[in-house]
């Protein structure tokens, strides 16, 4: 199995997994202390300037964390700690750019996970293994993200990358996720051939700013398997007008 071929796998299992991108059914954005449709329990912010949520239930609920019923007051530590209830679902506490308190809860019968298939992919292609250079910033920049009505958030940014791709020069502009900087982009097979909002892609760092960018490797977003996420969309200087025939192309899904 070439490391390509490894890499696809992994990504296969990782969808399925019970906190799999194509498991979630529902984000809800915790504000107080509140009761909310797919899972038990009294939910609030723990604190109103760091992500963790606090869920208050009885036995009677049957929520459970590493197997212990819930039987009063739990703290959730952000995309750690993890809540079990029924035979199929999870849910986290987690967070974005300007939302601290956000619960995820995934099922793992849901519609989509069932008719799910594969993950369509180009062959890999050493065209689109490209170098650029990295012009240090700390700005932080504003993307507009799938689900706020082309309202627009901050991310943290490490800068701008200088790359040559079909002939022409762009300055692409990554966004900060957790330890990875991530170009998101759309290309000349944005909604023909791939995902039509675009796809994602990690910077690889290498000496002396100089970065990679291996498109073999370009992923699709989390809400290409879920509405219920709301994926940063690319701005427009990561506009590529080059076909990218590498990387992730679209779900298929069982007829």
């Amino acid at each position: 199995m070439t490391d390509y071929q490894a890499w696809h796998q992994q990504r296969h299992e990782d969808i399925l997994s019970a906190q799999g991108d194509i498991s979630l059914i529902a984000m809800y954005d915790i504000t107080a202390r509140m009761s909310v449709q797919a899972i038990p329990g009294v939910w609030e912010p723990v604190t109103a300037d760091a992500p963790g949520l606090r869920v208050t239930a009885t036995k009677e609920d049957g929520l459970s964390v590493n197997g212990q019923l819930i039987d009063g007051t739990v703290t959730l530590i952000a995309d750690e700690t993890v809540i079990a209830f029924g035979d199929s679902c999870t849910a986290m506490a987690t967070s974005q750019p300007e939302s601290l308190h956000l619960l995820a809860v995934w099922d793992t019968t849901c519609e989509a996970r069932a008719s799910f298939c594969r993950i369509d992919t180009y062959e890999p292609n050493a065209q689109f293994i490209i170098e650029g250079t990295l012009q240090r910033d700390d700005a932080v920049i504003a993307f507009s993200h799938t689900a706020d009505n082309g309202q627009s958030r901050a991310h943290a940014s490490i800068g701008t990358i200088d790359v040559t791709i079909g002939g022409q020069t762009y300055a692409l502009r990554p966004f900060q996720s957790g330890d990875y900087a991530i170009v998101v982009f759309r290309d000349a097979t944005s909604g023909a051939d791939t995902y039509g909002m675009g796809r994602m892609v990690i910077v690889e760092q290498l000496a002396h700013d100089r970065v990679k960018l291996d498109f073999n490797r370009a992923f699709l977003p989390p809400c290409a398997f879920s509405p219920h996420f709301n994926c940063p969309m690319p701005p427009f200087s990561n506009r590529i007008q080059t076909a990218i025939e590498a990387g992730e192309k679209n779900i298929i899904y069982r007829a």
